[in-house]
């Protein structure tokens, strides 16, 4: 029997083992799978930060072109013109008009303004020889006949066609990418002409007016700039004709505008999926066989849509040896772990059999004492404790009969709503069902009259399980209207402290007036853009707001100087950090308040002060307020300068992510700076936000 028994406690620690070790495997690819998923969340955000400035470019092209064309049919003695000509007839027949040659220096004029002309787009040459442009504008009657056009410019069947539909329908259009007669690819808009004569609101289209341009000449090289993000970085143009899709613009590997096409049926592509989906991320091959990153963005002005890409294997090089190395070491500790537990198992079966019996005895004994504190224990607390299944008590303490004033044993099995009432029965019961639903404890504040309870009531539900019963749930009640009302006068007393010393750094270092609000407005936007809780939200203003309270320990002529700093001023202005924490280390603060301010000066790599932490050892609310305080102190206008434009600020924490800054941090600012107008005006020395990097 013996031997049984021990083959069978045998066979069952090697299962166990091996169970340990398929649960150990199957974790450690879930982590490094999470890794390279943070990985390529990374790239997304900073990826579409790219794409969506070029979508920017590209679409206020479009718009300026438009313009220009609209300004052109709404001329009103253009619209005159052309409503003369339409009554005369054939518009070129005999010795030309006087209103076509007033059309001619019309668009002559514009075309040398807007770059739709021979000289805007090509080498001059002597005027005595006949020039053909590939850029110009054109006028057509309302049959379709040409009427004007620029110099040297002969307008093509498909700008004709793209005109001829603009009279037809009334409304304006982009005039596609086409390669023309010369073979060269050019692109331009379309708007229709009306009469002066609005009276009957029904006018009839009289002509249209259109034109194109090289598209090598604006508008590729908005596509070619070279971004900061990876030196394989490429941004293509992409259209959808039919069942292709075409490639509009040139490619890094000398393919030109035009050349190529993929089927729609190669729905894997890049390139397809970011013509069938815009505006997602892409992880796959692109049009070359070459694996990418890349986010598509589609245009509103135009049926394009632009794709951002990188070289995966460049962009992911660094991850994937981190994957590597994870999975090595991981698998490695779980061995061990594995190991370690199955000798320990081996040498406790051979203890358990002999102390089992004498356990079960002991926790008989146990439960009895057990049973018998925990009454008392109840009993005594003066917070309220009961136990309900579905509407019914099924135990209550002293504190709750008191409460409802009736002894706890002639409670139990009446209802809730018998004993208090049916409006504060409702909020218990919405409270418990919660509980049940999610098969967790649920906590709830009830304020002050709600169900007719007086004071502010914080309830538990805990769901329990006794014996054979089900459903059971434990609450727990606490008056928390004392905590509440020294909570508040608490929060107000420490606000009004921020307050003053705000201000008193403020008038001992003037040019600095406002950079610690301005820096708590952007640590609060960056935050919320990054979804941090309130709570973190709070404990970051406040951070904000003291970090420079040191400054006051600092000479005044020190902080106002405004010629550069010597190494030994450098290190007393530094040293405002240690002033600030030695004179708040006393206060209590809700949150890591005072590690948040000695850690706003460090940086990734290692390069900041006062104590030159590096990334792991940074918390995520000091990397918000690095890169918060960074931004002011170089947006602010200085005494001596006015402030570094936002653009350009932008830029250089972007080029500083990853090795001073937090990238995720640098792309949630990107995002808020963008709807915030009003931080411009922060550049201008308007005798607030005299601000300096290097006293920040």
């Amino acid at each position: 029997m013996k031997t049984i028994s021990w083959r069978s406690s045998w066979l069952t620690a090697v299962i166990g083992l091996f169970v340990l070790a398929v649960i150990g495997i199957a974790s450690i690819v879930a982590y490094v799978g999470k890794e390279k998923e943070r990985d390529l969340r990374s790239w997304e955000t900073l990826l579409g930060v790219v794409a969506d400035g070029r979508v920017q470019s590209v679409g206020q092209w479009v718009d300026t072109q438009s313009q220009v064309f609209k300004e052109l049919a709404e001329n009103a003695s253009l619209r005159f013109y052309m409503s003369q000509l339409a009554a005369g007839g054939d518009a070129a027949s005999g010795a030309e008009a006087a209103q076509v040659t007033y059309l001619r220096n019309l668009l002559e004029s514009t075309a040398g303004r807007t770059g739709f002309s021979i000289a805007s787009g090509q080498a001059k040459v002597p005027a005595n020889i006949d020039v053909v442009s590939d850029s110009g504008i054109v006028i057509l009657d309302a049959a379709g006949n040409s009427v004007v056009e620029t110099a040297g410019f002969r307008s093509d069947d498909r700008l004709k066609a793209t005109l001829k539909e603009v009279i037809k329908t009334g409304k304006p259009a982009v005039q596609d990418f086409f390669v023309n007669g010369r073979g060269e690819v050019v692109v331009g808009y379309a708007m229709p002409i009306f009469p002066v004569n609005l009276l009957d609101g029904r006018q009839q289209v009289i002509g249209a007016i259109g034109g194109v341009k090289r598209a090598r000449d604006e508008i590729f090289p908005l596509l070619s700039r070279k971004s900061t993000v990876t030196a394989s970085g490429e941004t293509v143009l992409l259209r959808k004709d039919g069942e292709f899709v075409d490639v509009v613009s040139p490619l890094a590997d000398g393919t030109g505008p035009l050349r190529k096409r993929i089927p729609l049926s190669n729905a894997s592509l890049a390139e397809v999926r970011a013509v069938l989906t815009p505006g997602g991320f892409i992880d796959g091959a692109d049009q070359g066989g070459k694996d990418v990153l890349a986010v598509s963005r589609g245009l509103r002005q135009a049926p394009w849509v632009m794709i951002e890409k990188i070289d995966a294997a460049e962009a992911l090089k660094e991850s994937e040896g981190h994957q590597r190395f994870l999975i090595t070491s991981l698998t490695l500790a779980a061995l061990v772990i594995a190991a370690s537990i199955g000798a320990a198992w081996w040498h406790g079966s051979s203890v358990q059999e002999r102390s089992t019996a004498e356990a079960l005895r002991e926790k008989a004994e146990e439960l009895e004492s057990q049973s018998a504190l925990l009454q008392g224990v109840m009993d005594g607390s003066p917070d309220l404790m009961f136990i309900v299944e579905g509407d019914n008590l099924w135990y209550s303490n002293k504190a709750f009969g008191a409460l409802v004033e009736e002894a706890p044993a002639n409670l139990r099995g009446k209802t809730l709503s018998s004993v208090m009432g049916p409006a504060a029965a409702k909020v218990i019961e919405v409270l418990v069902s919660d509980t049940l639903a999610d098969g967790k404890s649920v906590s709830r504040m009830i304020e002050d009259g709600q169900g007719g309870l007086s004071g502010s009531l914080y309830l538990t539900a805990v769901p329990i399980n006794i014996s054979k019963e089900t459903g059971l749930v434990l609450c727990l009640g606490r008056d928390m209207s004392a905590q509440r009302a020294e909570a508040s006068k608490r929060q107000a007393l420490m606000k009004n402290l921020v307050g003053v010393l705000s201000s008193i750094v403020d008038l001992h270092d003037p040019f600095s007036a406002g950079h610690s609000m301005r820096t708590a407005l952007v640590a609060s936007a960056i935050a919320r853009e990054l979804g941090m809780d309130e709570k973190t939200q709070d404990a970051l203003e406040m951070s904000a707001r003291l970090a420079n309270v040191g400054k006051i320990f600092l000479p005044r002529e020190l902080l106002t100087k405004t010629v550069p700093l010597s190494a030994e001023e450098h290190k007393l202005v530094q040293s405002h950090v240690q002033h600030t924490l030695a004179l708040l280390e006393g206060i209590d603060f809700e949150g890591p308040v005072l590690d948040i301010i000695a850690q706003k000066s460090e940086h990734l790599d290692g390069s900041g002060y006062p104590n030159g932490l590096k990334e792991t050892e940074l918390l995520p609310e000091s990397r918000v307020l690095a890169v918060a305080n960074a931004f002011v102190a170089m947006v602010s206008a200085r005494a001596y300068r006015v402030g570094v434009p936002i653009n350009e600020t932008l830029d250089k924490l972007l080029g500083d992510s990853g090795k001073r800054y937090d990238r995720h941090v640098v792309a949630a600012l990107f995002h808020v700076a963008e709807n915030r107008p009003e931080w411009i005006s922060w550049s201008s020395l308007n005798g607030e936000g005299k601000d300096d990097a290097a006293k920040s």
